[in-house]
């Protein structure tokens, strides 16, 4: 099935050439990293740039599978069949890209390999780099097993039921472990009690916006359409996730404007990052409550498109803190931006590669 990515139009080839040019410039890029060190980077002060706001984006976004491994498995939702195995895949990618952005935000490989030799409970890294290792494993092999079956006309095999129903429990886990890093923040120990439920909630709105818009993409660029019953089903699963987010973050803009002590050192920088999200993630769910728009296919690609940048910026708000209480002006440099863009080229190209396969099989059904 693989071989079918070496199949495509000229629009397919010119995405492909894109995003191979990506990976070879953050390839470059990291090279530098490892011969110069972090400065090459634009961290300097700050603890967490670019690198760990992809980390932590896409360790959320790939729980999302759970949205429709859970319905389909547990209550035999049979129209989430048709997309189970796209969003199996968009987890092992999202999960490949997480783990590739903490390898770059540590700066040398062989430091990846003290997570292996000094793995720690105490470590919200330790547990991070485990859970979104089995995860990779887990959403690759169920996808390609179902995937395999589908192609054959035969039942998936029953021996991929047990991954199936423990990936449910690991995508509640994964947002939530991997968003401990921002619970070491010194402004943070105020919504501690509210750090779990934000991180589930931004989770699985990111991730449903993100399989959202490959749906989209996959109609429009390859004829393949999952129907009006699952669009609407997922529609209806972003707007409640991206509301508990959008309140969450309003009750972290209100304290800003409202407390005292630290968080008022913030409100040129990261008050003004967080209400910029909060705005921006209201005008995309404006976009899912108005009928009209609702049906419209340019207006859902757009308020998608704006739930995840919303939740992206917002995820960057919070990084923006130092420990030792103050905030910097970070602004990352060309070497790190390249970086980043090339391990997201990197997890899209193998994204691409295996909804090829869908695609594939899909049609050939």
């Amino acid at each position: 099935m693989i071989e079918n990515a070496l199949k495509g139009n000229r629009p397919y080839w010119i995405w492909m050439t894109l995003l191979l040019l990506l990976i070879v410039s953050g390839i470059s890029a990291y090279s530098q990293q490892l011969r110069l060190g972090l400065s090459v980077t634009g961290l300097g002060d700050a603890l967490w740039g670019l690198s760990i706001m992809q980390f932590t984006f896409m360790a959320s976004a790939a729980a999302s599978t759970l949205l429709v491994v859970l319905p389909l498995s547990l209550h035999d939702y049979k129209p989430f069949g048709k997309i189970v195995v796209i969003a199996q895949f968009l987890g092992a990618s999202a999960s490949a890209i997480a783990l590739l952005s903490l390898c770059i935000d540590m700066g040398k490989p062989q430091l990846i390999l003290d997570l292996l030799r000094y793995a720690t409970p105490y470590s919200p890294y330790s547990w991070a780099f485990f859970l979104l290792i089995g995860y990779f494993l887990i959403n690759l092999v169920t996808g390609w097993a179902t995937l395999g079956a589908e192609r054959k006309g035969v039942p998936a095999p029953t021996w991929i039921l047990p991954l199936i129903y423990l990936s449910i429990p690991w995508a509640i886990t994964l947002p939530v472990v991997t968003g401990f890093v921002y619970a070491s923040f010194p402004a943070n120990h105020w919504i501690a009690s509210l750090l779990a439920l934000r991180l589930l909630a931004s989770a699985y709105a990111s991730g449903t916006a993100l399989l959202l818009l490959i749906t989209f993409i996959m109609k429009r660029a390859a004829g393949f359409d999952v129907g009006r019953e699952v669009t609407d089903k997922l529609v209806m699963l972003l707007t409640y996730a991206a509301t508990f987010t959008f309140v969450l973050v309003g009750v972290e803009c209100f304290a800003s404007l409202c407390g005292k002590g630290l968080l008022l050192q913030y409100k040129n920088l990261m008050v003004s990052l967080t209400w910029s999200s909060l705005l921006l993630g209201i005008a995309s769910l404006a976009v899912f409550h108005v009928p009209a728009w609702k049906n419209s296919f340019r207006h859902l690609t757009a308020a998608s498109l704006g739930v995840v940048l919303s939740i992206f910026a917002e995820k960057g708000a919070a990084l923006l803190y130092l420990s030792k209480g103050g905030v910097v002006a970070y602004t990352p440099t060309m070497t790190e931006l390249s970086m980043v863009l090339g391990v997201l080229a990197l997890g899209t190209l193998f994204l691409t590669i295996l909804l090829k396969a869908v695609l594939a099989v899909k049609r050939a059904g």
